[in-house]
């Protein structure tokens, strides 16, 4: 190839030489076309300076030359297949090349401003496509690139192990009755500090999560707030004041929080105002705990430590009212129950002798189908115990045994379970009494 100066006007600078011919785009592909489709004479050289010449050129045999003949548009297809061919070299440095041989120079100078304008955009798009592929960091800072750790990441790593400086003291996952959502600057700090030493006293005995005390440095820092508000806050006190609301961090807390409980139901935001400023709208339907009142101030301490140690919903409490009949056990003294059988039966001359109380025995492991078995002391003048619900058996004729014998005795009264709406049936059914 013929050497060039980059000052020449019909040459191709030389850093755009080896660039291939795909930069080559629509618009200059149909200008190189324009002069390159009218076919001439041989020139002094022997070389037809058109299509032809051109094929030539580049190495395509006589047949191939004569299959673009046939062309609508012999040059493009000429540049098409030549593109095709990286055995044949298609790069623009060897294009302007072919044209200096065969004479061309008003199709080099003609048409150079748009082959250039098309490879810089070629270039262009080849440098961004490179920028996204390389990694952010080389291979040297970073050991899951080498070969020897190429299995390792830390995906798998559990982030929310240690959150909290005292999941680090403790090596376990520490627990805070709230996350202290504040601004560090100026007076709101002051007002932070102060209440740690109120709230934290042993006079109150709460144990506060506050940003830039607590949090480990390195974690990232939305993620991790997150998550102590969710699982490891049982509530978040907002310090609220003009600094409040300029902060971005304080902003995000606050969202995040209120869409853990939207209706303020379960009074997991407890907003504390230190400073007169504008209230956020989703806290304008919350009570707030009011600092700026002096005239309230005895109050205040005690006020906001019983409401961040309040319960946040009824499980806390340990009231369980899923109690059936199977889980009680009814137990009463019999000789009570005897002496007022027999009251009844003196009053009502029914019954000569009394029963003992039947007692109620059943476990938490029986199941809710069966009924709970009643079992009656044995009298001398039974012979196996009885169950509630079975018949009562008929006295034999000629039987001296009356029909007020028949009868148990005098039906406890009916008892209501004070934790339920179930009443504990009758032991007896009426048709025995």
């Amino acid at each position: 190839m013929a050497s060039n100066s980059d000052d020449d006007d019909v040459s191709i600078p030389s850093r755009y030489r080896n660039v291939s011919l795909d930069a080559l785009r629509v618009s200059a592909r149909k200008k190189l076309s324009q002069y390159l489709n009218i076919e001439r004479l041989l020139n002094e050289d022997g070389i037809v300076p058109d299509y032809n010449g051109l094929a030539e050129q580049i190495g395509f045999s006589f047949l191939e030359i004569q299959n673009f003949g046939r062309q609508r548009d012999p040059t493009t297809e000429v540049l098409n297949e030549w593109t095709r061919r990286p055995d044949l070299s298609p790069t623009v440095g060897q294009l302007f090349y072919y044209l200096r041989v065969m004479g061309r120079e008003d199709v080099m100078t003609d048409c150079k401003r748009s082959i250039i304008l098309d490879i810089e955009h070629y270039v262009s798009q080849q440098e961004r496509r490179q920028d996204n592929v390389v990694p952010l960091q080389v291979p040297t800072i970073s050991q899951s690139s080498t070969p020897e750790s190429s299995d390792f990441t830390d995906h798998g790593v559990d982030e929310y192990r240690y959150m909290t400086v005292q999941d680090v003291e403790s090596d376990t996952p520490t627990f805070y009755d709230a996350f202290v959502c504040y601004d560090p600057e100026g007076y709101d700090l002051q007002f932070v500090k102060k209440m740690l030493s109120e709230l934290e006293s042993p006079r109150y005995g709460l144990k506060l999560f506050v940003p830039w005390r607590d949090d480990l440095p390195g974690s990232a820092t939305h993620t991790v707030s997150a998550k102590l508000i969710q699982d490891r806050c049982r509530r978040m006190v907002i310090i609220m004041s003009p600094r409040f609301l300029k902060s971005p961090a304080c902003d995000f807390q606050t969202k995040f929080a209120h869409s853990l409980s939207p209706g303020s139901r379960s009074k997991k935001l407890v907003p504390v105002l230190i400073t007169p400023c504008f209230i956020p709208q989703i806290l304008r339907h919350v009570t707030l705990c009011d600092f700026t009142k002096r005239d309230l101030m005895e109050w205040f301490w005690h006020r906001l430590a019983r409401a961040i140690k309040a319960p946040l919903n009824f499980e806390e409490l340990q009231i369980n009212d899923k109690i059936s009949l199977e889980d009680i056990t009814l137990s009463l003294d019999q000789e009570q129950y005897r002496n007022s059988g027999r009251s009844s039966s003196s009053s009502s001359s029914s019954s000569s002798s009394s029963q003992p109380l039947p007692i109620i025995h059943s476990s938490p492991s029986s199941s809710s189908s069966s009924r709970p078995a009643v079992t009656a002391a044995s009298s001398p003048g039974s012979s196996s115990p009885m169950e509630v619900g079975s018949p009562v058996q008929s006295a034999p004729q000629g039987s001296s045994m009356s029909s007020s014998t028949q009868a148990s005795g005098p039906v406890p009264p009916r008892r209501r379970h004070r934790q339920t709406d179930k009443s504990i049936p009758q032991l007896f059914p009426s048709s025995q009494c």
